[in-house]
């Protein structure tokens, strides 16, 4: 059994901090925002700063008065042995104090009894023969969370510009990293979905998001071109390939299944049967999952889930060599939580988390999700009519993606126009005419107006006075203007 005599612990520099909280109203602020009871080891320390957070909750001074009366009436002042004497003295003591330093010194502490008692807890529940998998999720979460019980300098590492290892003032920044790009007709490439951001594919549902994202992730994982045009880069790892992950909401596992399989069926026609042995090779790196029926907010009471951080703990753990390159969840009303679809506080902190998987998942991967077009917005499309506000919802979620791509129906029912309308990295290309074949696979054409018809882009025009023809291009013609 592990026994520990004596938990690490500072007295000195608990009263240090109290004492700088009691001397400055700037001390007061700082230790408030960036400190927990827990930080503090003896008793009497904890006491006193839960007092002093009360106050400051109610926006009241640090005056040792006043903590007096707080201590009074919770019946613990005569507990400190002294009540005004003690607290004088440690008010002499914090004049001077560079309190970020010592606040450093106490979060330190603090996370190293946090792992010992958590060692202790896993020792117990272990012997008590608990679930193995429920002792190591549990125990992975508390170790992420005093991982980010950080120190201040740890996790705001403020610096100048000359206290980097390059001068952002002077040093050439490297291109943005892209996962898709396009050859222009003057045969330079074009990046189009960047890597490593959040984005979003917004349109109504059945207009067909999710065979549009399985079509992306076969393309992604087998280096292939995405709807004919757009060709996977070196940022998708070897070979132009990356490993993506395909979380559905809408979708069971056999669902999955034929969306999955209708568009390798189209690729294994075209291509030949030679392809077959690329597929097989992309299973590897397409990792599909189905969260229907489960309730998977990443968002409870304006903090992330145990469902989120558990998640993105197995996509640390499944993640192939390489990293990730690609995660898509489709729709993201499945994910959001109560309050992110409608409001912007809340939908702010989510689109937070997505960057957080960025940031963290090995690969820094995009976060491209879906979500469902505004009634106002399909209403919209119908004179050929879209914009960045149809998203349904929240505001927040358009403004904090990097990238933004709508898609919506054509004239006839097996029509797609995708639109670009938000990309922070690359230009905004021409809408993007898709048709699906008689198996529902999504195919590039090319519009033909015919020579009584006004351009469809034209907004001033209803749909239905537009007539266009469609003109299948070869692989060598599609091209963005």
């Amino acid at each position: 059994m592990l026994h520990v005599k004596n938990l690490p612990n500072e007295k000195d520099f608990e009263m240090l901090v109290i004492g700088a909280m009691l001397a400055n109203k700037d001390n007061f602020d700082i230790a408030i925002r960036t400190l927990e009871d827990f930080d503090f080891f003896y008793s009497e320390h904890k006491i006193i700063f839960n007092v002093l957070k009360s106050l400051h909750g109610r926006g009241l001074p640090a005056e040792i008065h006043l903590i007096c009366n707080e201590l009074k009436d919770q019946q613990r002042l005569e507990s400190l042995g002294g009540g005004v004497a003690y607290l004088t003295s440690l008010a002499q003591t914090g004049f001077n104090v560079h309190i970020e330093y010592y606040i450093d010194q106490l979060k330190k502490i603090s996370r190293q009894r946090q792992l010992i008692n958590l060692a202790k807890d896993i020792e117990k529940r272990a012997f008590d023969k608990e679930d193995p998998n429920s002792i190591a999720i549990d125990a992975l979460e508390k170790i992420k969370q005093v991982e980010r019980h950080k120190s201040v300098k740890e996790k705001i590492p403020i610096q100048f510009l000359d206290e980097r290892s390059e001068n952002f003032l002077l040093k050439l920044p490297p291109k943005k990293p892209m996962l898709l790009e396009i050859t222009k007709s003057n045969g330079e490439p074009q990046g189009f979905l960047p890597k490593s951001i959040v984005a979003m594919l917004v349109g109504a549902g059945g207009v067909g998001k999710t065979h549009l994202l399985a079509q992306l992730a076969i393309s992604i994982a087998t280096g292939g071109d995405w709807l004919g045009s757009f060709s996977t880069t070196q940022h998708c790892g070897d070979q132009k390939k990356g490993n993506v992950f395909l979380g559905l909401g809408e979708n069971q596992e056999d669902d999955i299944h034929r969306i999955l399989y209708k568009a390798s069926k189209h690729l294994r026609k075209t291509q030949g049967l030679l392809f077959d042995k690329t597929l097989e090779e992309a299973s590897k790196r397409i990792c599909a999952f189905s969260f229907c029926g489960q309730q998977a907010a990443f968002l409870e009471k304006n903090k992330p889930s145990h469902y989120f951080r558990h998640l993105k703990m197995r996509l640390e753990d499944k993640a192939p060599i390489g990293g990730w390159s690609l995660i898509i969840l489709d729709p993201i009303s499945r994910f959001l939580g109560a309050d992110a679809e409608i409001d912007n506080a809340s939908a702010t902190q989510f689109i937070a988390l997505l960057e957080e998987l960025t940031i963290d998942l090995p690969g820094n991967p995009t976060v491209l999700f879906a979500h469902h077009m505004s009634k106002a917005a399909i209403k919209n499309t119908h004179e050929n009519k879209t914009d960045q506000t149809a998203a349904r919802g929240s505001s927040a979620l358009t403004d904090g993606v990097r990238w933004q791509l709508n898609a919506f129906k054509g004239l006839n029912p097996d029509d797609m126009i995708l639109s670009l309308q938000k990309s922070n990295f690359t230009a905004i290309n021409e809408p993007i005419y898709l048709k699906k074949d008689f198996e529902g696979f999504l195919v590039r054409y090319l519009p033909e107006l015919t020579s009584e018809s006004p351009n469809p882009k034209h907004e001033s025009k209803k749909a239905d006075t537009v007539s266009v023809k469609f003109k299948k291009l070869s692989l060598s013609e599609q091209f963005l203007k």
